[in-house]
């Protein structure tokens, strides 16, 4: 099997991610190697099968990470354990980093693009994870039924996304409300968004659940391009939270293009 480039991997986790845009970005598929069994970076006994050429999959290929500091954060909660519900889970860095930090926890797995769930199944499984994380292969959304979903380029797997009307390459998926699909859990840990740009549309079909505050932190989204796109306001998401009683911070810079956030119950 190959093995990172030195550099890499003796480099601390927080240079790994701009080390490897800077020196490894080109070429990086061309190391098909990496791909079969990538160890991820806070769990190194996980691995995944990843699909080169894959702006996501082969930075996870050549560093073990995604999203340097939700992956600090999401490891921290996972040691104290619980409940992931991973919505938008793509070939399952979140749920399996969950899943590996303790034999308690549970994973809740969503996943729409019918093109990425042979690599999640594949994924869970070769890691023996098939008894704590549950696959649901639809959509999260604000209606139970059906969306138009729009696959996206085929050598991107995170690309794609429910769209607000039909067009030429739609095809269908599934969807349900979170309301619906996790009624049976108590408390949700964390709930992990991104949807690209449909964020609202999840929260708006776990409403009892968010009223309730049985979800204990929320991390998602705000994709400011693909929220244009489907007509809605870069804080639409803010906006439902706040009204259901949840406060919000930004991890890392909330003006880029793509801003992340978390959401928390307001102290009563």
């Amino acid at each position: 099997m190959m093995t990172r480039p030195l550099l890499l991997r003796l480099a601390p986790r927080p240079l790994r991610i701009p080390l490897y845009y800077r020196f490894y970005r080109v070429g990086a598929s061309a190391r098909v190697g990496l791909y079969e069994a990538a160890s991820l970076a806070a769990a190194p006994a996980i691995s995944m099968r990843l699909q080169p050429g894959d702006e996501m999959h082969d930075c996870i290929a050549h560093t073990g990470l995604y999203e340097t500091e939700l992956t600090e954060r999401i490891s921290q909660h996972a040691k104290r354990g619980g409940l992931l519900v991973d919505v938008g889970a793509n070939f399952g860095y979140f749920s399996l980093l969950w899943a590996g930090a303790s034999p308690q926890n549970r994973v809740i797995a969503f996943e729409a693009s019918p093109r990425n769930l042979p690599g999640l199944k594949h994924n869970i499984s070769a890691n023996g994870f098939d008894q704590r994380i549950r696959l649901e292969p639809c959509a999260a959304g604000k209606a139970n039924g059906e969306m138009a979903f729009d696959p996206g380029p085929p050598d991107q797997t995170g690309w794609g996304g429910v769209a607000a009307q039909e067009s030429d390459g739609m095809i269908h998926v599934p969807a349900r409300r979170l309301d619906e699909a996790l009624a049976g859990e108590a408390r949700i840990d964390v709930l992990k968004i991104d949807v690209e740009g449909a964020e609202s549309w999840v929260l708006e079909g776990a409403e009892k659940l968010l009223h309730e505050k049985r979800v204990r932190r929320i991390y998602f989204e705000a994709n400011k391009p693909r929220l244009a796109a489907l007509g809605m306001a870069e804080d639409v998401s803010h906006v439902l939270l706040r009204s259901m009683g949840y406060e919000i911070t930004p991890v890392g810079d909330p003006t880029g293009e793509v801003a992340e956030f978390c959401a928390m119950p307001r102290a009563s």
